[in-house]
């Protein structure tokens, strides 16, 4: 069984490196150092302890020579098993404080902008250093694990699901999956790093993740995102992959203009285009009302997605969008 779970993800990692999977706690200092560890001082010295104080609970652990301590306590595993995915039992007080973890993390992320910043960079400085065989076994290996969790929801009952530990909202597992394809294929050492980083937070915070993913596209930059209606997950995560097999279509039925079905938005002020008074895409220019900035209006400007545009790749081709229009025009006149 494949699952989006956190010590799932981080395994993919481990494997690339030929290294065994740390314990819980030394997982979650890895890949988490701005939530879980902080430097206290004690009799002049100072020492790191993974805490979290969030509701008057709190799981303390002393990192000493590189690894983490817990004083034996039987409860820090178990909750830390649980949110990392690697203890199957179901004791409702470690779920329920596991729960609890998973919203106050949730909730450090949307709050303070630099703590996925240092995420971003803790996993980048780990994957920089691979070779290019091993940078292709970790990219093969990230997109065999999205295939074989989405084979297994895919076939899942929705009531099996629900009785998952956390279980996910089709939405939340949806947004994960699509954020870290769209990252994994632009294929540089930062898109993948972020890639791998919404498998990791995806894992780990289970529907808290939803929060995250309203607030942030892709690349973690703070947005307003749409709900997209682009079809299926699998559809749209094989576009992705390999978008050649796909033709450009527009559904507009406006043929009056160049671009017919396409959405224009002010470059400065995010404003709408469409909407203002005397709008047309024949012009090569458009001056926003709402902000006076001159909109370039083109083929070359013109993206698949909020997503793309943010990131400045994949725009439409003169050639395709000829080839859309032409093919909007046919269907127009067969109706």
């Amino acid at each position: 069984m494949t699952e989006l779970r956190f010590g799932s993800a981080a395994k993919l990692y481990s494997s690339t490196i030929h290294e065994p999977l740390p314990n819980h706690l030394d997982l979650l200092d890895r890949w988490f150092p701005a939530l879980i560890v902080r430097e206290t001082k004690q009799d002049g010295t100072f020492r790191k302890e993974a805490e979290y104080n969030d509701r008057e609970f709190c799981i303390e652990a002393v990192k000493y020579n590189g690894s983490f301590y817990s004083g034996g306590s039987r409860r820090v595993a178990q909750i830390t098993g649980r949110l990392v995915g690697t203890a199957k039992g179901n004791q409702e007080k470690e779920r329920k404080t596991a729960s609890i973890l998973q919203k106050h993390l949730a909730e450090v992320m949307v709050t303070d902008f630099s703590v996925l910043t240092e995420l971003q960079k803790s996993v980048l400085e780990r994957i920089e250093p691979f070779n290019e065989a091993q940078r292709e076994s970790f990219y093969v290996s990230m997109l065999e694990y999205i295939e074989a969790m989405l084979v297994e929801w895919e076939n899942k009952p929705e009531y099996e699901r629900l009785e998952e530990l956390f279980p996910l909202d089709t939405e939340v597992f949806e947004g994960i999956l699509y954020n870290a394809v769209y990252q994994m294929v632009i294929q540089t050492d930062q898109s993948i790093a972020n890639g791998y980083l919404w498998l990791l937070l995806g894992g780990l915070l289970r529907n808290e993740a939803g929060r995250v993913l309203r607030l942030y596209d892709s690349s973690f930059i703070p947005i307003r995102r749409q709900s997209s209606e682009d079809g299926t997950l699998r559809d749209r995560l094989r576009y992705l992959i390999a978008p050649e097999q796909y033709e450009s279509f527009y559904e507009g039925d406006d043929l009056d203009m160049r671009y017919p079905g396409i959405e224009w938005y002010c470059d400065r002020c995010e404003a709408h285009l469409n909407e203002q008074e005397g709008f047309t895409d024949r012009d090569p220019i458009w001056v926003c009302t709402a902000c006076g900035y001159e909109n370039r209006i083109d083929a070359d400007v013109i993206y698949n997605s909020r997503e793309d545009y943010h990131h400045q790749v994949r725009p439409m081709t003169e050639e395709e969008v000829r080839h859309a229009v032409a093919e909007r025009a046919e269907i127009k006149k067969r109706k």
